[in-house]
């Protein structure tokens, strides 16, 4: 006989991709004891699609989870084989870090965090039922009928609700490849009364390393000098991989075109809805008839693996089709297939249901986390586990919830989309999203969260004891930057290269930082300190001196935004939209109609240079006595 005392937890996560490894650190760090539930201990925190983690929006939240206590950003780390910086040639703001990881690394570096983590007990068992006492959450059913109790549950269930996948005319239930989908807890899910919508999301096929032909190609070396996402993470275990960059072309998309009736997406058998930000490769040729090319990424799934990952061909095409097309592209004339590409449908939950704590709104004290969301990519995924964790367990520890404003984190402006924009399509965070983008950085996360996950106990002392440390060198290096003065003719025998004009006056070194060919490193001789900087704080010391005037301005946006929030959009503005407006905005904007500038702010897919353009117009308008 079981004793019920063994199945007696604080918090259930049911799920172990990468929101519920987050939610499940997050609660069990916070003294509270955690089962976590897996269809398979072998493939915790996987990579089913791309073994990358960061990019564009998403290097932000790798660097947001870190600041809150996260693991993401340390296994990434530790487990990479390519590092790059994105979008270098851009501001700050925008830069993100993208790592390729080796991704059977990655499964057992995650797996050891959770396996040496205290007050948390990971079980291979599959969620089939929640348990109810009293009509209040009170656990989780198995498959063998065992009944696991907690008064707070969180759902991380990814791709695996009702989970089809699509390969032409072939469709079979799965959660992803290889695995079951979770057909019973899909079942009950939607009998105890929870929105349930359909989505659609697809991953390429891989081929075997050694049938392609790497001469000729563009070849993506890993940039060395990336800063790592983690303040806590060691060298990587691997050495590094280089990417290589090829293009399909007119033959590859005869093929494609030819069979497009063959194609699980057009052939009306995928009901769900997919992302527009990931489209499959025969999405691409339906919207993009004309464009003779597409770049293809080949990616290393790992250092001992020889599978390469084609990003940018998923698809969901029959494999017979999947052989040709790929054999027609440069590189790739002999490429064998390891593993097709699919499309997978799967339910999610509305996450209007959801309270900004990421509780639901139907049944207390059950939380969701990532894909079940409507939210796409691994990052978006462990960001909103975190936070569901962190909450989880002040429901526990009788604390107050943490709701995070989309100013404080591109985690809280997600979070805020979600609940309240009305979701049509998988979810994908950008920097474009926000209107806050500058005051956002990759390299600031700590000021802005740090401080709160400590508060909330996910962050220990000694962590937050060496932050504070090192906010406090960084305030040193700064004001030293805006003290140290040259004159004319010491700046042109130091610097000479700077020196040209030869200023009228001193300068400070904070002044010549300014300038956008200089970095923070060229003055390491003047300021020692500046050596004692890890390279995200240095580069976040720079930031707050070339945005200092950006950032006054973008305050003075910020209150004309705030001023005009509740100013009414009536019938003659959408008759006469700005021009200045993106395409995807007013297309955005004429569907939904919003009543108010504030409203059109939360449309997804409306960028805050949208929101400006429409404030600065209306206040034009208003100004010359016109009617909006």
């Amino acid at each position: 006989m079981i004793d019920k005392k063994n199945n007696e937890f604080q918090v259930i996560v049911i799920g172990a991709g990468h929101a519920g490894c987050e939610a499940a650190l997050a609660t069990a760090r916070a003294g509270v004891k955690t089962l976590l539930l897996t269809i398979n201990l072998d493939t915790i925190a996987a990579l089913p699609c791309n073994p990358s983690v960061g990019g564009q929006g998403k290097g932000q939240l790798v660097r947001e989870i870190d600041a809150l206590g996260g693991e993401m950003g340390i296994v990434a780390d530790e487990t990479s084989i390519q590092r790059r910086r994105l979008n270098t040639r851009k501001g700050m703001a925008v830069q993100s870090n993208r790592f390729q990881s080796d991704k059977m690394g990655y499964i057992r570096r995650m797996t050891q965090s959770l396996m040496l983590q205290p007050n948390l007990k990971l079980l291979q068992a599959m969620a089939i039922d929640l348990y109810f006492d009293n009509g209040n959450i009170a656990g989780v059913v198995t498959v063998s009928g065992e009944i696991f109790y907690a008064p707070v549950v969180i759902l991380t269930t990814g791709t695996f609700l009702r989970g089809k996948i699509h390969i032409g005319d072939i469709s079979f239930s799965a959660g992803r490849a290889g695995e079951p989908a979770a057909d019973a807890l899909g079942n009950s899910i939607e009998k105890i009364g929870l929105p349930v919508m359909r989505f659609k999301t697809g991953t390429p096929p891989r081929v075997d390393a050694s049938t392609v032909n790497f001469d000729g190609l563009e070849i993506q070396l890993s940039d060395e000098d990336t800063a790592p996402f983690s303040l806590w993470s060691g060298d990587s275990e691997f050495e590094t991989k280089p990417c290589y960059l090829t293009k399909t072309n007119p033959e590859t998309h005869r093929i494609i075109r030819e069979n497009f009736s063959r194609s699980a997406l057009f052939s009306g058998n995928i009901k769900g809805t997919g992302t527009r930000y990931c489209p499959s490769i025969e999405d691409k040729l339906s919207k993009y008839p004309d464009k003779d090319s597409h770049k293809v990424f080949l990616e290393p799934e790992g250092y001992y693996s020889h599978e390469i990952y084609l990003q940018g061909m998923s698809t969901s095409l029959p494999e017979d089709v999947q052989e040709a097309y790929v054999n027609t592209i440069k590189g790739l004339e002999m490429a064998r297939i390891t593993r097709p590409g699919y499309a997978i449908e799967y339910d999610i939950v509305d996450p209007g249901d959801l309270y900004p704590t990421l509780m639901s709104k139907s049944i207390k004290n059950l939380f969701l986390a990532g894909q079940i969301n409507g939210t796409s990519g691994y990052e978006e995924a462990a960001a909103q586990g975190i936070l569901a964790g962190i909450n989880a367990a002040a429901v526990i520890n009788g604390k107050k919830p943490l709701i995070l404003d989309a100013d404080s984190s591109y985690l809280g402006l997600m979070v805020q989309e979600i609940t309240t924009s009305g979701l049509k399509e998988p979810y994908r965070v950008f920097t474009s999203r926000s209107p806050f983008r500058l005051n956002l950085r990759m390299s600031n996360a700590e000021e802005r969260l740090s401080e709160i996950a400590y508060n909330y106990d996910v962050m220990p002392e000694n962590k937050i004891s060496l932050i504070r440390e090192r906010f406090a060198l960084m305030d040193r290096v700064k004001t030293s930057l805006e003290n140290y003065t040259l004159t004319p003719s010491r700046l042109q025998a130091l610097f000479p290269e700077l020196a040209n004009p030869v200023p009228a006056s001193s300068v400070t070194l904070a002044q010549l930082l300014k300038r956008a060919e200089v970095d923070i490193n060229k003055f390491a001789d003047l300021i020692p300190e500046i050596n004692q900087l890890d390279t995200m704080a240095a580069t976040e010391v720079e930031a707050q001196i070339k945005y200092e005037g950006y950032l006054i301005q973008q305050k003075k946006e910020f209150e004309l935004r705030e001023s005009m929030e509740k100013i009414a959009l009536d019938e003659a503005f959408f008759n006469d939209l700005p021009t200045a407006l993106t395409y995807e905005a007013k297309m955005k904007i004429l569907a939904v109609k919003p009543n108010t500038i504030g409203d059109l702010a939360h449309i997804p897919g409306v960028r805050a240079s949208d929101v400006a353009v429409v404030a600065m117009t209306i206040r034009k308008r208003l100004k010359n006595g016109k009617n909006q």
